[in-house]
C-alpha cells in the first residue's frame, strides 16, 4: 500500500501513459499515410482513350489500371477503352485499381454455326449466341413458311463450321410457302446429296426426305453415295418450293439401271 502511494509508482504510471499515447498517435498517423485516409480521388472517364492516355492520366491521379477483358466492336477505334469499373465519376482512394475493357485490335475468329433447317426465330437465336447477327433476309418459294433454308455470308452460302469474324452479318434465306408458278423438277440422278441440294435450290426446289439403301452403312458412305431415285421424277411439273425426296446408294448397278430408266422416259417424252 505504501508503494502505491509513492512518487516512484506514479512516475512510472505517467511514463507508461505517455508512451502509450505516443505509440497510438504514431499508428494513426501511419495508417493515414499508407491508406490515404480522408483523401478521395474522382475517377476520370477513360472511355475512348488509348492505353497510353489511360496510363498518363492514372499516373497523374495516383491510381492503377488493369485490363480485365477485351471485345471487338467494329465501330470503335482499335485498342481503345470500351468500359471501366468503377464507373467514371466514382470516388476511390489512392492506388486503387481500375479495371478496363478494351477494343481488340483484330476480330475474334469463330466457327459458323448451323442456322438453317430450322424456324427463323431459332436461327436468329443461334446466330446471336455465336456472336453473329442477321444482316438481311431473303424470301423464296418453299413449302414451309418462315423456315430457314440457307445461310449466306457476303452473297455466298457459308457452310457450318467455316471460319468467320465475330460480329459478322449473315443473310438468312427463308421460305414463304409454295408458289403458284410451276416448273419441271431438275434431274438429280447419279449425283451426291450436297450437289443435288445445290442444284435443286437453284431451281427453287428443295431436298425433302433423304433415304439410304443397305449399301450405305456409315457417315463416310453417305458422303459418296449417289441418288438412284427421286420423287417427283425429273421433268415432272411441280410448284416452286416443292420438296424432292431422294434415295441414295453405293451400288453402281442400281445407278446404271436408274440412268437407263430415265433415258427411256426422256425418249418417250421426246
Amino acid at each position: 500500500m505504501h508503494f502505491l502511494l509513492s512518487r516512484v509508482f506514479w512516475k512510472n504510471v505517467l511514463y507508461a501513459v505517455l508512451v502509450t499515447f505516443v505509440l497510438v498517435t504514431l499508428v494513426q498517423v501511419s495508417l493515414r499515410f499508407y491508406t490515404g485516409h480522408g483523401k478521395k480521388i474522382r475517377i476520370p472517364d477513360f472511355t475512348g482513350m488509348t492505353l497510353t492516355q489511360v496510363d498518363r492520366l492514372c499516373e497523374q491521379n495516383k491510381i492503377l489500371w488493369l485490363i480485365q477483358d477485351s471485345n471487338y466492336v467494329k465501330e470503335a477505334p482499335r485498342g481503345t477503352v470500351l468500359d471501366q469499373f468503377p464507373a467514371a465519376g466514382s470516388y476511390v482512394k489512392k492506388n486503387r485499381k481500375i479495371f478496363l475493357i478494351t477494343n481488340s485490335w483484330s476480330p475474334e475468329i469463330i466457327r459458323m454455326p448451323k442456322a438453317f433447317d430450322m424456324p427463323y426465330r431459332q436461327a436468329e437465336r443461334v446466330l446471336q449466341t455465336a456472336g453473329l447477327k442477321v444482316e438481311r433476309t431473303e424470301f423464296v418459294p418453299y413449302f414451309a413458311p418462315t423456315y430457314v433454308i440457307e445461310q449466306k455470308f457476303e452473297g455466298r452460302t457459308i457452310p457450318e463450321g467455316s471460319p468467320i469474324e465475330s460480329g459478322s452479318g449473315i443473310t438468312l434465306v427463308i421460305g414463304r410457302g409454295l408458289s403458284e408458278e410451276r416448273s419441271p423438277v431438275p434431274d438429280l440422278l447419279s449425283i451426291g446429296k450436297e450437289t443435288a441440294r445445290s442444284i435443286a435450290m437453284s431451281y427453287y426446289f428443295y431436298l425433302g426426305a433423304v433415304i439410304y439403301d443397305s449399301t450405305v452403312t456409315n457417315a463416310q458412305d453417305s458422303l459418296v453415295a449417289k441418288i438412284y431415285r427421286q420423287y417427283p421424277t425429273a421433268g415432272h411439273p411441280a410448284r416452286l418450293g416443292t420438296s424432292v425426296d431422294v434415295w441414295l446408294t453405293l451400288d453402281s448397278l442400281r445407278l446404271i439401271q436408274a440412268d437407263s430408266l430415265q433415258m427411256a422416259a426422256d425418249t418417250l417424252n421426246w
